[in-house]
């Protein structure tokens, strides 16, 4: 019999991109929506997980916890039948990793040569993304932006300056949400008021600090994590090392900005500073680390229905084997150790 929580808890929502494997998150976020005891105050995301946030938004607003669920299907289901390099393979083996992957097609082969040679400007001159009429059909936008709707900040990096820019409620538009998903091999950056956008995952996968400083109910942050932190083998094909540089830069700015916070928490504790603009919040972390690295860094591009629901199913094992571990400590104290990313002669 797992523990119950003892009352119910409002928690922030940390979403991290990775393409098609958003449909992970999907999962997790399915099975947390299940709690009864749980309310989603805030959230926030880069790339796919900026789509996962404002969906969860919109549904949460229109219908509670049934309503985003139903409204997380939706979107899926809808990426799901894009067209694109999934629609040129026959069925997926349901619950065969080794197939979720595209190295060996020609045409992703060919897809890949042709990314690195030719720019999207030449390539998708008129910037076309398959996700901007899901997201503007599915998204109330203007809703978001009114005082009533859950907290949403998604984040995208400005090609200019390299820094990064939050999108909190009142600039919420679908495209600050396709400049957080807008990857510059793949589509023209994004402009909003005259700024070229790339990618929030280069700046914050996703941007944590915005919900230190959000609700003072929120009493727990739930990191969702996609990208992979550690490879047991030292990448040797060309590819492969693309795909490490990708994932080590995606990672960086977000493991920098954790070990920011574990560091101030730390010299608080140390010196016994009590400052009432630090609110205590307890950190926890859902992942599937071994599963989805295993998967290959192509399967992000796979959005065969059949894929999408493999990792909608682990997203939720992932998510209910946590709960059953940890429901009780939700409220009470952290699962993950943040002071674990900070250099040893900060420990001492």
């Amino acid at each position: 019999m797992t523990e119950q929580m003892t009352a119910p808890h409002k928690i922030a929502l940390a979403l991290q991109g990775g393409g098609s494997h958003g449909a992970f998150t999907w999962g997790v976020l399915d099975r947390l929506l299940e709690e009864p005891n749980l309310t989603i105050g805030s959230v926030t995301g880069a790339s796919a997980g900026a789509m996962n946030a404002v969906v969860l938004a919109h549904g949460l607003l229109d219908g509670g916890h049934e309503g985003a669920r139903r409204a997380l299907r939706e979107f899926w289901e809808s990426v799901g039948r894009v067209p694109g390099l999934a629609s040129f393979f026959g069925p997926l083996q349901s619950g065969a990793p080794g197939q979720w992957h595209l190295d060996n097609s020609p045409i992703y082969i060919l897809f890949d040569f042709i990314s690195r040679v030719w720019s999207p400007y030449e390539l998708n001159p008129l910037n076309l993304h398959p996700l901007r009429d899901i997201v503007t059909g599915l998204v109330d936008f203007d809703a978001l932006r009114r005082s009533t709707a859950p907290r949403v900040t998604v984040c995208a990096t400005n090609v200019r300056t390299g820094r990064r820019r939050v999108f909190g409620n009142a600039e919420l538009t679908a495209d600050a949400v396709l400049a957080s998903a807008c990857l510059p091999y793949l589509f023209p950056a994004t402009e909003i008021d005259g700024e070229p956008y790339w990618d929030g995952g280069y700046t914050g996968n996703p941007a944590i600090a915005p919900l230190l400083r959000g609700d003072s109910e929120v009493s727990d942050l739930i990191i969702v994590a996609i990208n992979p932190l550690v490879r047991d083998e030292t990448p040797k094909t060309a590819r492969d090392i693309i795909n490490r540089v990708t994932e080590i830069s995606f990672n960086s700015t977000f493991l920098l900005e954790l070990a920011a916070i574990a560091f101030v928490g730390k010299l608080c504790a140390d010196h016994g500073i009590q400052d009432k603009r630090a609110r205590q919040m307890f950190f926890h972390g859902i992942g599937a680390e071994a599963e989805l690295s295993a998967m290959g860094a192509s399967s992000k591009l796979n959005n065969h229905p059949a894929f999408l629901s493999h990792l909608f199913g682990i997203g939720r094992e992932a998510a209910g084997e946590w709960l059953a571990a940890n429901r009780a400590a939700i409220g009470r104290r952290s699962t993950i150790d943040l002071t674990q990313l900070l250099p040893s002669d900060m420990l001492g």
